[in-house]
């Protein structure tokens, strides 16, 4: 029975996590999906100009389940960070750097 609730237990916990995607809305009227992501496929979903927190619950969760080993790696691979807000890159000011700027 023990076993039964153990398994049950996991596959809860790998099915639920806080960390979620968001709509966003750029400056030209489209709308994209910002996925969360972890350390193991930040090269897939990382967008520039979203802005990313940690997602809490994940560490939580992670914590709680680190006798697994298997629940924390999953958690932070893959939820760690979550979409939040949106600064769309082409409306940021620009650095200039010119001839008479430039310090020697």
């Amino acid at each position: 029975m023990k076993k039964i609730v153990l398994f049950l237990m996991a596959i809860t916990l790998l099915i639920t996590s806080c960390a979620d995607s968001k709509k966003f809305k750029r400056a030209d009227g489209t709308e994209f999906v910002a996925h969360a992501y972890g350390w193991a496929d930040r090269d897939t979903y990382h967008i520039n100009g979203v802005e990313y927190e940690v997602c809490g619950g994940n560490i939580v969760w992670s914590i709680l389940t680190c006798e697994t080993i298997v629940g924390p790696m999953i958690f932070t691979a893959f939820g760690l960070y979550e979409p939040v807000a949106y600064k769309d890159p082409a409306l940021q000011p620009t650095s200039h750097v010119c001839d008479t700027c430039k310090t020697n």
